[in-house]
């Protein structure tokens, strides 16, 4: 969130005035909610006659105002509730609200004195003239400044943080909330823009159901969590979303569709609590051969729907990729999860696209359109043990430029 946040965008600032003023008279302590440039949200409740009659005046409530502004700022320097001498005298206290790691506002309160000895020390000649405010009233209010115990003072620190920690929780579950919001209408639009698509060639699509996984996994995450791993989530599922919707690039770097499935995959460990790792180990002189598009994903994909996902203890993705000998790349995709069932090897190695099961097909239109881009000695071999390990192997010429012809193909 780099856009400025407002402390009144975030509550509701009259419901909040009445809690407000409901609150102090119960406890008996003045209080006021400032936000992040000193302005007072709404009016002061129980409040002494002393700051009432200053803050009566244009130029003493702007001097009190300037002083809240400095109290909320040694506050937040401070990240805690201070005790502090307001600028004519008084003790005051002061509690920050910090949601999110931004700084909101404060709640300020104390207006009294420890020390009799203080209340000679205000100058009520200096108020009255600096404030155009009647002598008399001046010393009259100065007299019924309450004097309390120190224990006092820090019972009112007590009730500010009380009630500056209840704005900070409704006010990060709102700014989670429009974040929230927010992700999705982008999330939206981007759904929108995919189904207008005309694709020329099999371009995997990410799987709904983990698209709408992943985004209860963000929705319970920050309402939990104080949320950098929420915003890492939400960054790296739209840059997944970025890649695969405006990547119209047909031969890719095999670096970018590494860097898009290292999304994919950070997302998915996310989703499972770590109950599933992933290691990722490519030869760096592989990484600027060109590879068609959305290759990898799928095979990532199966690794964990069909291969991981209804393992009770979890399991590891392995993804590693060299060049050969004889000038081929061979990237693998491999799990320790369930394997596939032997009849979609066996439509696999017999050409009958799966017999119609999701999985078989795609990983049969895979394997064709690698085969009819390169030539049949390209595409994928399978291997896969039940319950303990699959193995895929993708085998691509070592190609640095664009395929100078377009596939055209019964399968795109």
């Amino acid at each position: 969130m780099s856009e400025v946040i407002q402390l009144a965008d975030i509550i509701e600032v009259e419901a909040f005035k009445s809690i407000q003023e409901k609150l102090a008279k119960i406890v008996m302590f003045p209080v006021i909610t400032i936000d992040a440039e000193g302005n007072p949200m709404g009016a002061w409740s129980n409040f002494s006659p002393f700051c009432k009659l200053v803050r009566s005046s244009s130029e003493g409530e702007r001097r009190c105002i300037s002083c809240d502004y400095e109290a909320g700022k040694l506050a937040m320097k401070h990240r805690k509730p201070q005790i502090y001498r307001c600028h004519l005298g008084l003790q005051d206290c002061v509690a920050p609200i910090i949601a999110e790691g931004y700084f909101l506002g404060a709640v300020l309160g104390g207006q009294v004195l420890t020390d009799e000895a203080d209340r000679a020390k205000i100058d009520a000649e200096r108020i009255s003239v600096e404030f155009g405010l009647p002598l008399q009233k001046v010393l009259e209010a100065i007299g019924q400044i309450p004097l309390v115990s120190r224990q006092y003072l820090e019972d009112s620190v007590n009730f500010d943080t009380f009630v500056a920690n209840y704005i900070a929780e409704i006010s990060m579950k709102k700014m989670v909330q429009e974040q929230f919001l927010k992700e999705s209408r982008e999330n939206l639009l981007l759904e929108q823009k995919a189904k207008t698509m005309e694709l020329k060639q099999l371009q995997a699509q990410i799987n709904p159901h983990f698209l709408f996984n992943t985004l209860n996994t963000i929705a319970r995450m920050a309402l939990i969590e104080n949320a950098p791993e929420t915003e890492e989530l939400i960054y790296n599922l739209c840059d997944l979303l970025h890649y695969n919707l405006k990547n119209v690039e047909e031969f890719p770097k095999i670096r970018s569709e590494i860097e898009s499935i290292e999304k994919y995959l950070y997302i998915q460990t996310l989703r499972y609590s770590d109950r599933i790792q992933y290691e990722i180990k490519v030869d760096p002189e592989i990484m600027d051969y060109r590879i068609p598009s959305m290759v990898l994903q799928p095979l990532v994909e199966n690794a964990f729907i069909h291969g991981l996902e209804q393992k009770r203890d979890g399991g590891t993705v392995w993804i590693s990729g060299c060049r050969t000998p004889d000038n081929r790349v061979i990237i693998t995709v491999a799990d320790n999860g369930r394997g596939f069932k032997p009849d979609i090897l066996r439509a696999f190695a017999n050409g009958d696209e799966g017999k119609g099961t999701h999985t078989g097909i795609g990983l049969f239109n895979t394997h064709e359109r690698l085969r009819g881009y390169f030539g049949k000695s390209y595409g994928l071999s399978i291997r896969s043990e039940p319950d303990i390990s699959t193995l895929v192997h993708i085998t691509l010429p070592c190609l640095k430029e664009h395929l100078p012809i377009r596939m055209e193909d019964e399968h795109l």
